[in-house]
């Protein structure tokens, strides 16, 4: 990186290059680009008696430094340029990128002792740098004072003002002004739904958008070139666009105004928030419960929050949330998932049984739970049977995550039965882009493939399951312990106890106890030691895990001294 904002210097592989002719000479190339030798003798070394020799002496000592210079007579140089990025990121309106490269004045110090023609090449550069973040602040700042946000773009007029040399620059303080109403709406409905949908739903006025295209706040095509935080006007803004939008697309901008509801969007906002949550409650688990607890609690309410939370592996409050609702086909359904999750095999059966009576939705709960059961009993044709049933009626009631989720389900059945490539690929192909997803299938064909005698590829699997589950503290969690029992059984204890360490972390972080407890005992098997076990089932017990905590109270038998 050639510095030129407070110093002047080029980053090398050891030491970094200082030579200031040289590096002057480069910084003029990279920034005004080509030039012919003759120029730059006349402009470096004018009145020299051989300024090309001096010339070719300064591009040697570039070439020594690792700088790649091309051409001849007319010579060239790129090189990555703090300069150019700074202009680059006030092009893009990345202020805080801006200001994070302009570390101080252009050249600052190198400018003692230059030709007079160099001199004030610097001095121009310099001010016409310092005028351009100025510029930059001052667009941004009459931009946010005009859209709501006063106290914000007066800080920003600050901190550009601090910057070393932007003062001295300064003709004229800015004029912040608000915007009319109508350019606040205009801006928000085109922020929120683009500009063609915010003309067709608001009927916006010409006017409007000749400002603030004249302003740079949309480009030629309407597309905004800032992003600018909803003001109250904005959120109102979102509320009027949700009124008149599909109940699938009104959904988000409901949730943004809800400060804003009225009595007369209850109804309708709820519906879109619960539609929301629930598209939500199986990939994105912690933000569905998020979004339920704005909303007042009902039967439906709870029975989601309780999705929500077996999704995200809290099984005990899932199960005393249930608890609360009245019997139906739907709470048998995610009642008999906990309880499978739990172990508690015959209890859950029975779930699965009365679910199976309720309408579409809750018979595909009843199938992919009985395909489960029949995947942990060895009978997966049977399994892969149930899944296939559950897939089609979780199409049929339109839960399209879960459709896709059953068929992961049967690709794992279909793969004990050695089919599973094919299946497994039938499923990546619809699950498409949801990272989530992915990386559930991803960690189920891991364990096949080590199941098959292929634990490099099941690495690989559990490694690209974990990049796509980032954020996710569940799903990562779980690939980290299966990659800590993967090392284990290689006999690499070092980075298996690593991997342990990091799975225990994030499922103590998303309260994942049945999954810390798993990892617990995974840790006590590779050291050896009871401490780890006990604590499992002490963690058990306290989250009134019965039933595991017994099976795991057996496993502490193996640590007992003969």
């Amino acid at each position: 990186m050639l510095r030129t904002l407070g110093e002047l210097s080029l980053e090398g592989p050891e030491t970094p290059f200082r030579k200031k002719k040289p590096l002057l000479l480069l910084v003029y190339l990279t920034l005004e680009g080509p030039r012919s030798r003759r120029h730059l003798a006349e402009l470096f070394w004018p009145g020299a008696s051989d300024g090309l020799n001096s010339l070719s002496v300064a591009l040697t000592q570039l070439r020594t430094a690792g700088v790649r210079l091309e051409g001849e007579e007319v010579l060239r140089a790129e090189v990555a340029c703090d300069a150019l990025e700074l202009q680059s990121a006030l092009a893009r309106g990345q202020l805080s990128e801006a200001r994070r490269l302009y570390q101080g004045r252009f050249l600052e110090g190198a400018d003692d002792g230059l030709p007079v023609e160099l001199e004030e090449w610097v001095w121009a550069k310099r001010e016409a740098l310092a005028q351009a973040l100025w510029a930059a602040h001052v667009r941004q700042a009459e931009a946010l004072f005009g859209l709501g946000w006063a106290e914000e773009a007066r800080d920003l007029v600050q901190q550009a003002r601090a910057l070393p040399g932007v003062a001295d620059v300064i003709e004229a303080e800015p004029e912040l002004a608000v915007f009319a109403p109508e350019v606040q709406r205009t801006f928000f409905a085109v922020q929120l739904v683009g500009l063609t949908r915010a003309v067709e739903l608001l009927g916006l006025g010409a006017e409007a958008l000749d400002f603030l295209i004249g302003r740079g706040l949309l480009d030629t095509q309407g597309q905004p070139k800032l992003a600018v935080p909803l003001s109250v006007e904005g959120r109102r803004v979102a509320l009027e666009l949700a009124r008149k939008l599909p109940l699938g697309e009104a959904a988000p901008l409901y949730q943004l105004a809800r400060a804003h509801w009225e009595a007369s969007d209850l109804p309708r906002g709820r519906s879109a928030l619960l539609r929301l949550a629930r598209a939500q409650a199986e990939e994105r688990p912690q933000e569905a419960l998020a979004l339920l607890a704005e909303l007042a609690p009902d039967a439906e309410l709870l029975l989601l929050r309780a999705r929500a939370l077996e999704r995200l592996g809290r099984y005990r409050e899932a199960l005393e949330m249930l608890d609360e609702l009245p019997d139906s086909p739907e709470k048998s359904a995610l009642r008999g998932s906990v309880l499978l999750r739990l172990g508690q095999f015959a209890e859950a059966r029975a779930e699965a049984e009365r679910a199976a009576g309720g309408g579409v939705y809750a018979q595909a709960e009843s199938l992919n739970l009985q395909g489960m059961m029949l995947l942990g009993q060895g009978r997966f044709q049977e399994a892969a049977e149930a899944f296939s049933r559950a897939a089609v009626r979780f199409l049929m009631a339109g839960e399209e995550v879960r459709h896709l989720g059953a068929l992961g389900n049967r690709a794992v059945a279909m793969a004990e039965l050695g089919q599973g490539e094919g299946a497994f690929a039938e499923v990546l192909e619809a699950v498409g882009e949801r990272e989530g997803l992915r990386a559930r299938l991803f960690l189920n064909l891991g364990v096949i493939k080590e199941r098959q005698g292929q634990p490099a590829e099941a690495e690989r699997l559990y490694r690209e399951s974990l990049a796509l589950a980032e954020g996710n503290l569940e799903a990562m969690g779980r690939a980290w312990n299966n990659l800590g029992a993967l090392y284990h059984r290689q006999g690499r204890l070092a980075e298996a106890k690593a991997a342990y360490q990091e799975a225990l972390r994030l499922a103590k972080a998303g309260q994942e106890w049945v999954l810390t407890a798993a990892v617990l005992a995974n840790l006590a098997e590779l050291t050896g030691e009871r401490a780890s076990l006990e604590e499992a089932i002490a963690l058990l017990e306290e989250a009134r895990y019965t039933v595991l905590a017994e099976r795991y109270r057996s496993r502490l038998e193996a640590f007992r001294p003969s």
